[in-house]
């Protein structure tokens, strides 16, 4: 009887090292596993705040457009750093904006009942860039001019 009761530790020996074996194996599978949906949430995060810095900044520069838009002297904007010193890498640009043919000027009533004005359309692309995030978005814009006699030629780009 002694004899087997020594097999038996002897056998047990190698189980043990097995065990131990396994459980690092499922221990290494389930920080991987951590690791792998963390880092997945870590790019979507990231993803996120870059395409919100980009739109950000084309509705910041579609604002603008708006606001300085003069068809006569009919400029574009390239890389405009709106605020350099919070955030220098989200930046807005937009094309010359273009006179849409194909649309009718638009009638401003109300705004001098003794004359006709009218309002020609213009058309452009407004791009918001975040280069920290890589990121890129483009919103089309169409704006309107001042209202001016309708009897006048206006956009003739």
């Amino acid at each position: 009887m002694c004899l087997v009761h020594k097999m038996r530790k002897d056998s047990e020996k190698g189980f043990v090292l097995i065990a131990a074996l396994m459980g690092i194996m499922i221990l290494l599978a389930v920080g991987y596993f951590a690791l792998t949906i963390t880092t997945g949430d870590m790019k979507i995060a990231s993803r996120l705040i870059g395409e919100r810095k980009a739109f950000s900044a084309a509705e910041t520069g579609v604002h603008e457009l708006c606001r300085n838009f003069n068809w006569q002297s009919g400029t574009g904007v390239t890389n405009f750093y709106f605020d350099t010193a919070n955030d220098p890498t989200v930046r807005y640009s937009y094309p010359i904006p273009d006179r849409n043919t194909s649309m009718p000027s638009i009638p401003a009533k109300g705004y001098d009942l003794t004359k006709s004005y009218t309002s020609a359309v213009f058309d452009t692309v407004v791009t918001g860039e975040d280069t920290a995030y890589g990121s890129k978005t483009e919103i089309a814009v169409g704006t309107a001019t001042a209202p001016s006699p309708s009897d006048t030629q206006q956009g003739t780009n």
